[in-house]
């Protein structure tokens, strides 16, 4: 039987997507682990309910499949929507700015992309950092803001073959594709600087940074 996602957000079917959202970031902070000492476990449960419902809320077209077919989704779902992607991006500085942690997570996400070739790490520092893995596991995110705008970094993994030919990935950010060029001989720690990228995904300015691991 499908989950009742909207019951779930507390919103009724009709709510607009503005309305999903506020829902949905409400309940992830009364559901943070922090808040319910004691009940942790409980929490970790909720949390993860409500973030595989706006999975499918927030994305126009899994909420028209689900309207349609009463199809359930993942956790993971966050991911793959730039929109819904950019809302959890968003939550996560709000934890970090309110002093609530985010081990859980590691259950929450990590379990759910084992076995699937995913991986999920995050972590936020006390200058602005925030790291966690893309849904695409060759890539993972760290973002800083400087004084000339805001520098997106990547790590990229790749193999030694790879580094020593050269090779061509598919960067996707915010909805937006770009291909990054690893050119022959590159090694790993280096970094490759895609000049004010951050334009064409973000509408800011700002570099994207990748930082290549061979494996």
């Amino acid at each position: 039987m499908a989950k009742d996602y909207y019951n779930i957000l507390g919103v009724p079917k009709n709510a607009s997507e503005d309305a999903i959202k506020k829902a949905y970031r409400k309940l992830a902070m009364q559901y943070h682990p922090d808040k319910n000492p004691g009940k942790e476990a409980w929490a970790n449960e909720k949390f993860k309910e409500i973030n595989e419902a706006y999975g499918v809320l927030g994305n126009a077209e899994k909420r028209q499949q689900y309207d349609r077919f009463g199809t359930t989704g993942s956790v993971n779902d966050i991911f793959g929507n730039a929109g819904t992607r950019t809302t959890f991006e968003d939550l996560m500085r709000e934890f970090g700015q309110s002093g609530l942690g985010y081990d859980f997570l590691q259950n929450i996400f990590g379990n759910a992309m084992r076995g699937s070739g995913g991986h999920f790490t995050f972590s936020y520092g006390p200058g602005g950092t925030m790291r966690f893995s893309n849904i695409n596991p060759e890539y993972f995110f760290h973002q800083t803001r400087g004084p000339h705008g805001q520098d997106v970094r990547y790590e990229l993994t790749i193999t030694r073959s790879e580094a020593k030919k050269g090779t061509k990935k598919l960067l996707n950010r915010k909805g937006k594709k770009l291909e990054v060029k690893v050119p022959p001989g590159v090694k790993s720690g280096n970094v490759l600087r895609l000049g004010n990228a951050c334009q064409v995904t973000d509408g800011c300015p700002g570099d994207i940074l990748i930082k290549i691991k061979t494996i």
